[in-house]
């Protein structure tokens, strides 16, 4: 059971990742703070608008 854990925490740091990236966000930033929040931020991050 705490392998899927680890499996979905893994998969939401990296979508984190990509997602900050496609949006020209602080990567650091995102991938710290979906190491403590992993499925929250990725949820936020998902909403948020692109910078320019």
């Amino acid at each position: 059971m705490a392998a899927v854990g680890v499996i979905v925490w893994i998969l939401c740091l990296i979508g984190n990742y990509y997602l900050a990236k496609k949006k020209n966000r602080n990567v650091v930033t995102w991938v710290v703070l979906s190491i403590f929040f992993s499925w929250i931020v990725l949820i936020v991050n998902l909403c948020m608008k692109p910078n320019d």
